[in-house]
């Protein structure tokens, strides 16, 4: 199978993971927010913040093990693959025993003084946060398997795994509510699957290398992993401000019983850049194998595609989800809920398709060994964004910051597409422009079409049907007169085009 095709079936499983969650997390989270109620669905979403803040510590190595780990497959070093992973290991079994010690010991702080938690909940709080430092701690030794995963090309087991175990956190949520349990016991099961999640994929990783694995840091290794990974940390710490800034803000100034309406629409966000990464996982270690050599035409050309794939899928998801933001909040949760939270879904929706569209050339940049330039993105993404919210929240409360989140993103998004294609890729604004210029063509038709059709439509029944028969023909105009011959030719080994 050539390169575009087998990067095509492997994005294909990625992303059929990715929805599959995506659409788990959506059904059940309107049962858990009723379970719990808003108040305790708002500590249970802050635990998930304050953790993804503390995964930085993680240095970096995630994506240096996948990068450096790619390249020495690529060049048959076997002992530098050891090495590699050996450093890795240290560093990640490192970071997660400090990550997990510091959520453990800030549990009451968090619960009692910085956040804004209701008396009567704060001892459950307290339990939340110090479950969530073990999940963390599990999620660290997780990622390394995981980025392991992701470098030695074994995506059947990586997107199994996310499936199984991911499936199984959202089902143990549910039946613990449905039997009567509350946050700390949501959270216990949690914690329960995330152990035997790290068992398996590290049981996985020694199978499948048929050698083992030992916290060991080779002096060579880590030098070199530790340059590439020290920019990636501070990336990492401006992505998470990036993303979850505006949400640390919003806490820190309004009751937790307002922020469901902020959080879930937000939530939607995270699982619409899940759905993006899945292409990332793939394409990441695929550049950096390729970065190697000196001949970038077929990087070129993958990207190309790469971008406008990544336009045409996630455009139209985030047409409807702004065009049709009331209605479905209204059944999914409730038309009380859907008043406040349908304003924070449109604009969020709207970002998360500008945040889809700097993935490629983050990837990109950093397989080419430019991290620096995705630090500079995601911190000038973080910088606007937690402005811009402390500057809106007193007035606008959550739409405020939902508006902050898509401003940063617009502002920072197109210099970094701009910049990589050019200066890495030898592409143009001139030819980016041609690139993309009948994917937003097809997105824009998609969306004006539910636009016309949206005041004739007064039930949830009715905006599904919508939704079905306008993407059913988005996607034939978009095979027969979007897709280029070579993108045609690659989905086929996945999709049953004509």
């Amino acid at each position: 199978m050539s390169a575009p095709r087998r990067l095509a079936a492997q994005v294909a499983g990625s992303a059929g993971a990715q929805v599959w969650l995506a659409f788990l997390g959506i059904f059940t989270t309107p049962y858990i927010l009723r379970g719990l109620g808003a108040a305790a669905y708002g500590i249970f979403a802050l635990v998930s913040v304050v953790s993804a803040h503390l995964s930085n510590l993680e240095l970096g190595f995630g994506q240096a093990t996948v990068r450096y780990l790619a390249r020495a497959r690529a060049a048959g070093d076997r002992p530098g693959e050891q090495a590699i992973l050996d450093t890795s290991l240290a560093v990640f079994l490192a970071g997660g025993i400090v990550a997990g010690s510091v959520l453990f010991s800030a549990a009451t702080f968090l619960a009692t003084s910085f956040f804004h938690v209701p008396a009567g909940l704060q001892p459950a709080a307290v339990t939340a946060f110090h479950l969530g430092a073990v999940i963390l701690f599990a999620s660290f030794l997780s990622s390394f398997f995981s980025a392991t995963l992701q470098a030695l090309g074994r995506f059947d087991w990586l997107n199994g795994s996310r499936t199984v175990f991911g499936t199984a956190a959202s089902g143990g949520a549910v039946a613990t509510v449905a039997l009567g349990g509350g946050l700390p016991e949501v959270l216990a099961v949690q914690t329960a699957v995330s152990l035997v999640s790290c068992v398996v994929l590290g049981a996985a990783v020694v199978h499948l290398r048929g050698a083992g694995l030992r916290p060991r840091v080779e002096r060579g290794a880590l030098k070199e992993m530790a340059a590439f990974g020290l920019v990636l940390f501070l990336a990492g710490i401006a992505y998470q401000w990036m993303v979850n800034g505006p949400p640390v803000v919003l806490a820190a100034r309004v009751s937790t019983a307002e922020i469901p309406s902020f959080s879930i629409p937000h939530t939607i966000l995270q699982k619409l850049a899940m759905l993006v990464a899945a292409a990332s996982v793939v394409f990441f270690p695929f550049a950096s194998a390729a970065s190697t050599g000196r001949d970038r035409t077929l990087l070129a050309a993958v990207f190309r595609s790469h971008l406008r794939l990544t336009v045409l899928v996630m455009g139209p998801i985030a047409a409807y989800l702004a065009v049709y933001a009331r209605p479905l909040l209204s059944a999914w949760v409730s038309p009380a809920f859907a008043e406040t939270a349908a304003p924070c879904l449109q604009i969020l929706a709207l970002a998360a398709l500008v945040l889809s569209v700097s993935g490629p050339p983050a990837d990109v940049a950093r397989a080419l060994g430019r991290p620096r330039w995705v630090l500079v993105y995601t911190t000038s993404v973080a910088v606007l964004g937690v402005g811009l919210s402390l500057l809106l929240v007193d007035s606008y409360r959550t739409f405020g910051v939902a508006l902050a989140v898509l401003l940063s993103l617009a502002l920072a998004t197109a210099p970094l597409l701009v910049l990589v294609a050019g200066r890495l890729l030898a592409l143009g604004p001139a030819a980016l422009a041609r690139s993309l210029a009948r994917p937003l063509a097809a997105v824009a038709a998609a969306a004006l079409a539910w636009l016309a059709l949206a005041p004739a439509l007064h039930s949830v029944l009715a905006v599904l049907v919508a939704g079905a028969v306008v993407t059913a023909g988005y996607a034939a105009a978009t095979a027969a007169w979007v897709l280029e011959r070579r993108e045609r030719e690659s989905l086929r080994a996945v999709l049953p085009l004509p």
